[in-house]
């Protein structure tokens, strides 16, 4: 069932709950409503039954004939029963046609109440005790209510037709507003379906009714959803097409170093020329590689993988590879300013991946400021952990500074210094990560700062 059809039902389902307890309760109340005025009706009946009976005996001879007269009208107008009681003997002082017989227990009831109402089989009584001169009297009178029953009879079926043609009249309406509701949904879902990938750039126009309402906001998540995956698609191109020219160079001169080689006899020393272009050109490639598999790395990297780690552990760590990797460059770890408040090196952060971020900006700074030193020195900033890389370098001209964290960026000032062009693109993803935040001051040669503030 879709969900035009399920609003429908829900809403009539509703309707019916609603409208059936609202008529239930009307029904029963003018049942009840009409059984009181019956009641009121044979308690009248009663009072005038007793002047007819205990009063006439104070009426003149004169207009005795007349009273009869009255009295067998009345008893065809009301079409009521009438049974009179003498209150000590219960016995009957005026019979009625009706075989329901009142045991001692209800003429009790009446003569202590002092007017009792009651129903026995489909008969509505109502006792009322009545004082005179000649005695106590208990007057009974009972009928059958033929127009309220009639009249409630009519109501339920009037009520039933009415609550049966509400039910299916609200479903229709149901079904059409729903329709309507939804139909803003569809022409959604039509623009949708029609955008691919060679149309990311497309967005789905806003209706240009005032106000705020869920198509709306649907629309302006769905077109946010569309800049994000059209900025993606775009960076998984010109990733692809970049990651492929970064591969295919050092493959093409390799295949080309191979062939020149298998040309003729050579000696063993332009062998071995030849072995060191191959190995400087394969680990080039085995850099990139490497680089590559980091990327993808960063993006199955879970919160449960922080932990506490010691930033001068991992600095410590980087400075004995690179002294291997480097023996004639100097670099300088200074710990001195935070000497009395060692607290800031422990950070909560991947250990793999800040140790990767660091060794990154630590090698550039190596490489470019080769044979200066670089130092590296940590400092208390606002109560948080600055981190300061300072190597002594070409530097970076103002206009590269901002673009230096892209993907396979190179400088022109530095091509010449092997490098894939992926170190700080790696670097400052991590760092987002970790929410860090990098500054870079530079002045051409003079050299560069890399500043990183842990939060």
């Amino acid at each position: 069932m879709n969900l035009k059809n399920k609003l429908a039902v829900n809403s009539t389902l509703l309707f019916a709950f609603i409208v059936g307890l609202v008529l239930i309760g009307s029904f029963l109340l003018f049942k009840n409503h009409r059984k009181d005025l019956y009641y009121e009706r044979l308690e009248d009946s009663a009072l005038i039954t007793a002047f007819f009976y205990f009063e006439k005996d104070e009426i003149s001879k004169v207009d005795s004939v007349s009273y009869e007269e009255i009295e067998t009208q009345y008893n065809k107008i009301t079409n009521q029963s009438i049974r009179i009681y003498n209150a000590k003997t219960k016995k009957i002082y005026l019979h009625d046609d009706v075989p329901l017989k009142l045991s001692d227990r209800e003429l009790k009831a009446i003569a202590k109440d002092r007017i009792l109402y009651f129903t026995k089989d489909t008969r509505q009584f109502t006792g009322l005790y009545y004082k005179d001169n000649q005695g106590d009297f208990i007057i009974v009178v009972s009928g059958v209510d033929d127009v309220g029953n009639l009249q409630i009879e009519r109501l339920a079926i009037v009520f039933i037709i009415f609550y049966l043609a509400g039910i299916a009249l609200n479903y229709l309406l149901g079904r059409f507003l729903s329709r309507q509701t939804f139909r803003p949904f569809e022409d959604v879902i039509s623009k949708v379906n029609t955008i691919t990938t060679e149309n990311l750039h497309s967005r789905l126009e806003m209706p240009t009714a005032s106000g705020k309402d869920e198509i709306k906001e649907l629309i302006t998540t769905f077109n946010y959803l569309l800049e994000r995956l059209e900025s993606g698609v775009t960076i998984q191109k010109n990733f692809i097409k970049n990651t492929s020219h970064e591969l295919k160079t050092p493959l093409t001169i390799i295949i080309g170093d191979i062939e020149v080689a298998l040309q003729h006899s050579r000696t063993n020393e332009q062998y071995e020329e030849i072995l060191k272009s191959l190995r400087k050109d394969t680990l080039h490639l085995k850099y990139t590689l490497d680089g590559l598999l980091i990327l993808s790395g960063l993006e199955l990297t879970e919160q449960h993988q922080m932990e506490n780690i010691r930033i001068d552990e991992i600095l410590w760590s980087i400075l004995e590879k690179k002294a291997i990797e480097y023996p004639k460059v100097r670099v300088n770890l200074n710990l001195d300013s935070i000497i009395n408040n060692e607290d800031l090196l422990s950070v909560n952060a991947n250990r793999h991946m800040i140790f990767i971020a660091l060794y990154n900006i630590i090698d550039n700074a190596i490489k470019f400021s080769f044979p200066l030193p670089v130092s590296v020195t940590a400092l208390e900033h606002k109560g948080k952990l600055l981190l300061e890389i300072r190597d002594q370098g070409t530097g970076i001209d103002k206009k590269d500074i901002e673009s230096i964290f892209d993907l396979f960026f190179r400088s022109d000032r530095t091509r010449h210094i092997q490098g894939q062009g992926l170190g700080l693109f790696i670097t400052m993803q991590i760092l987002k990560r970790h929410n860090i935040t990098l500054t870079v001051d530079s002045e051409v040669e003079k050299g560069t700062v890399f500043s990183l503030l842990f939060s």
